[in-house]
């Protein structure tokens, strides 16, 4: 099965050792460092993209070889990079694909993969990358995009099904799965010793209907409302007031031109 044909049925990927064992070492670092001074346990867009080991990530030969087998050769990247520390989430489907106004994510011809670069080995034991319930992509838990999503039922069917998958991952894997896929942090059963981390960017083709949508979503996500108070999250307001190119360093704005990856922004 080509990789084309695998993320078409299984809704993921994996590229294996995308960083050496000695990269995955010094990344690990940098992300402690960043999070452990920023006293969070995510990274803003802009501290991530200006470290040029982390912001060069993305931009990886490989790791566009492998997207453009998914998309095609025009690949937009979007500017929703970060790093996170110990950042453990239930099942769902990332927001900008499921839920009222997200018809769109149904039309054939789009297309978007979801990145997720491991620091450590995954196993159904101490955790470290995600489940995924294979092929869920291809279901839908929110009317094709018409009502909110429901992930209570799933998460007790489907998650104790056979099509749940503990994805192997090692430190140093790049997984890429379907904005529709259904997915949750690998739980650990016993206490892992150290911290976990996780890189994350996504990608999209270069369609200009697609990506402003993307980018609107994050912009009216950075508002959340939660028993009642609503608050704003930081990282989702700062992706929205990015501007390319002139809010992006230098080498990355070059580097992102050479590989022939166009950035999208408000």
């Amino acid at each position: 099965m080509t990789p084309d044909e695998a993320f078409a049925d299984r809704g993921y990927v994996v590229v294996r050792a995308l960083l050496d064992g000695d990269e995955v070492e010094r990344a690990r670092g940098l992300c402690a460092e960043r999070l452990a001074s920023a006293g969070t346990a995510e990274m803003m867009t802009s501290d991530f993209l200006a470290v040029p080991e982390l912001a060069g990530i993305p931009l990886r030969e490989r790791a566009l070889s492998a997207v453009r087998d998914l998309l095609g050769e025009r690949l937009v990247l979007y500017p929703n990079c970060t790093a996170r520390r110990n950042v453990y989430v239930p099942w769902h489907v990332d927001s900008a694909f499921a839920g009222p106004g997200c018809e769109h994510v149904w039309e054939p011809g789009f297309g978007h993969v979801q990145a997720g670069l491991y620091l450590q080995d995954n196993d159904q034991a101490t955790g470290g990358g995600i489940d995924v319930i294979r092929g869920s992509h291809l279901m839908s838990f929110d009317g094709y995009g018409r009502t909110s999503p429901e992930y209570g039922i799933p998460a007790r069917t489907l998650a104790t099904s056979s099509l749940r998958e503990t994805v192997d991952t090692r430190a140093g894997d790049l997984l890429l799965w379907h904005g529709r896929l259904l997915h949750a942090s690998t739980s650990p059963r016993k206490p892992y010793e150290g911290e976990k981390f996780g890189i994350f960017f996504s990608y999209g083709r270069d369609d200009l209907g697609d990506n402003h949508r993307f980018m609107c979503r994050i912009a009216m996500e950075q508002v959340r409302t939660v028993g009642g108070v609503s608050g704003v999250i930081p990282r989702l307001a700062e992706i929205s007031r990015l501007r390319y190119p002139d809010d992006f360093a230098d080498r990355f704005v070059a580097d992102a031109r050479g590989a022939g990856v166009r950035v999208a922004a408000l």
